[in-house]
């Protein structure tokens, strides 16, 4: 396995490792909650819930209206009876309250609203099954049973399965209808919502247990029955023919609806009122309306205190996730939860295929627009799932995702930076500046060369005559001094021509051209370059005597092309990026020749066959080489300096 992919693997490890820690811990639940929210706005804003459903507000205008006749907030409950004879002569299915009367006031108005209820015959009421801390306030209220006969009545007859209840966080308390009422009613339906860690409502138990039994929320008390037959699975809640889908806390998140057919309730009052005075023309409401229609009661009205915040509205009526639960039943139109086994999938997917392919393309695009991709697949894929009534996390995966590609550009900048600041300590001391940015912008193909490469290139050496009896003679530090205004003068006119620098060897100077950048015309350089070396003698010689030198500088320079191995050669403590093989010998050994042949530049036949267009070159016949049975025909440029 290689560095990278062992780095790839780490960071993959650890960006899922910390996902999931904060996924579990709850950390991410409140962003998720955001693009739920989102989603629900964006799709469920304009779905109309079932027509067969209808809901009556106490609003701020009937609060208003009434004031004269009823008072103030909280009505006496003769008005509620006055309500429920309005829907019976419309033919209501049943009707629903989702206004607690657990207390007694007493008088005519309790017994006015019994009666009613008791001649409907289709009203369900209000109850709370709740989890309270125990304290010496209530320390004789907790957990004390139910009324018998309200178990036997109301409780579900016929339930499979039960839920897994955390020792220590049963529901200790309850509110129910005062006794003449419950015994009246229809059904008792479950209205306590718990809202979510951001304080919106979006879910309910659909089944609320208490010391054994069960009990339906309010939105699923009107399809029940004795008959109905209830099985609780640890995903799923099957009523009836519905199968509600649940969480593992038993939750299910209701699928709301921005449209329901609703109704102001002094508009009924004032409907209700002409009926009275036998005007059955153009009234507000007509009763018939709610014909066949399931309907609920509840408050829109802000001193009411019964608004909510919920994915479609900061202040929603709290009847609204009532009907919208109702809705989804008679619809079946649920919406399914989200699986948690399939969300840490996608972490896992996020963390590690974003990594390895930012870590691992070769291109720059694909390492941006992958996972940018990644994101735009899965959300969209999200907005279609919840379309389809499923509910997908996203927030996990975007976390995965954005955190895998962050932390991988950011390995892959530290370490290109490590590879530019490698390639530049590499190279710098050799080439110009100008090849020095080539070679970074392609550092990658140029850390290779450092292993070891056969290229064609063009070798260069020049040599100082009468070097040695000048050094004899001459104090150390002159002959320092001499040869740094010499090497400073030669190695500027190599980088000048793009040449790589190899080394000095005493007054010798080594360059190629050709690597580590490739170059087409490296041998019509090299020439170049050597003849301008010879040409710049005269300067240097001006200096050095300007200086109190009395030693004038001339110089052999050979060249040579061919194949060569260049690499980063040496030991452990100490490498040299140079270049070996035939070619470089022969190049040295033309130079040797410059005394002999009387010319300051010799170059070799394979030179002169690619400059021979462009320099105008003269043969110096043929020469035996060491190691090659051909001889070798060499050359000298016309347009030199020879000295």
């Amino acid at each position: 396995m290689t560095k990278k992919s062992i780095i790839s693997l780490f960071i993959s490890t650890a960006i899922f490792i910390i996902t999931i820690t904060l996924y579990y811990l709850g950390t991410l639940e409140r962003l998720d909650l955001f693009i739920y929210d989102a989603k629900t706005k964006l799709l469920r804003s304009d779905k109309e819930a079932s027509k067969k459903i209808k809901v009556i507000l106490i609003d701020e205008a009937s609060l208003k209206a009434l004031e004269g006749i009823a008072g103030r907030w909280p009505w006496p409950r003769a008005i509620w009876a006055d309500l429920l004879e309005f829907l019976s002569i419309g033919g209501a299915k049943a009707v629903l309250f989702d206004i607690l009367f657990t207390e007694r006031q007493g008088g005519i108005h309790d017994s006015a609203l019994v009666e009613a209820t008791k001649a409907s015959k289709n009203v369900y009421h209000s109850m709370m099954i709740l989890r309270e801390p125990e304290s010496e306030e209530y320390k004789f209220e907790l957990g004390r049973p139910m009324p018998e006969d309200f178990v036997s009545r109301f409780s579900f007859k016929k339930v499979q399965g039960s839920f897994r209840i955390k020792p220590g966080t049963e529901n200790n308390n309850y509110n129910i209808p005062f006794t003449d009422l419950y015994r009246v009613s229809k059904g008792i339906g479950v209205v306590e919502f718990t809202p979510d860690n951001n304080g919106a409502f979006r879910r309910t138990k659909p089944l609320r247990e208490y010391k054994g039994k069960y009990y339906p929320v309010l939105g699923i008390a009107p399809f029940i029955d004795d008959n109905t037959r209830v099985i609780i699975n640890k995903d799923s809640i099957a009523i009836n023919d519905r199968i509600l889908p649940i969480d593992k806390k038993g939750n299910y998140p209701i699928n709301m609806y921005g449209k329901v057919d609703a109704y102001s309730i002094g508009g009924i009052f004032a409907s209700m009122q002409r009926l009275k005075k036998g005007e059955v023309e153009d009234l507000i409401i007509n009763p018939e309306e709610f014909k066949d229609s399931i309907v609920f009661v509840g408050a829109s009205a802000v001193g009411v205190e019964d608004l909510k915040p919920t994915p479609i509205e900061t202040r929603t009526p709290g009847v609204l996730l009532h009907t919208s639960l109702a809705s989804n039943y008679l619809m079946n139109d649920f919406l399914k939860p989200p699986n948690k086994t399939f969300t840490v999938f996608s972490v896992l997917i996020g963390a590690f295929l974003t990594t390895h392919v930012v870590l691992f393309s070769r291109r720059f695009l694909i390492k941006v627009a992958f996972p940018i991709g990644m994101l735009s697949l899965y959300i969209a894929y999200s907005i279609v799932a919840f379309m389809m009534n499923s509910v997908f996390e996203v927030i996990p995966f975007v976390f995965s995702t954005l955190t895998g590609s962050f932390i991988s550009f950011g390995y892959l900048t530290f370490t290109e930076a490590m590879e530019r600041r490698k390639v530049s300590q590499l190279f710098t001391q050799y080439v110009s500046k100008e090849v020095l940015d080539e070679i970074l912008r392609h550092r990658k193909d140029y850390l290779k060369a450092g292993a070891g490469l056969k290229v064609e290139i063009t070798v260069l050496f020049s040599d100082i005559r009468g070097f040695t009896t000048f050094s004899e003679s001459t104090p150390p530090e002159r002959v320092v001094e001499m040869l740094n205004c010499y090497f400073s003068q030669m190695a500027e006119i190599i980088l000048k021509y793009n040449g790589t620098l190899d080394k000095y060897i005493g007054d010798a100077v080594m360059a190629f051209w050709g690597a580590p950048m490739p170059i087409d015309d490296h041998s019509e350089r090299a020439v170049l370059a050597a003849i301008e070396m010879l040409n710049a003698l005269d300067e240097v010689n001006k200096t050095l005597k300007s200086k109190g030198y009395d030693f004038e500088l001339r110089i052999g320079i050979g060249v040579n092309t061919g194949i060569a191995t260049i690499g980063n050669i040496g030991s452990e403590k100490k490498l040299n990026y140079t270049v070996v093989g035939d070619t470089v010998n022969l190049a040295s050994r033309l130079e040797g020749l410059t005394k002999e042949f009387n010319s300051n530049l010799i170059i070799s036949e394979y030179t002169y066959e690619r400059i021979k267009d462009k320099i105008t070159c003269k043969s110096l016949g043929n020469i035996k080489v060491k190691g090659r049975e051909k001889p070798v025909e060499i050359y000298t440029p016309d347009n030199q300096n020879n000295q």
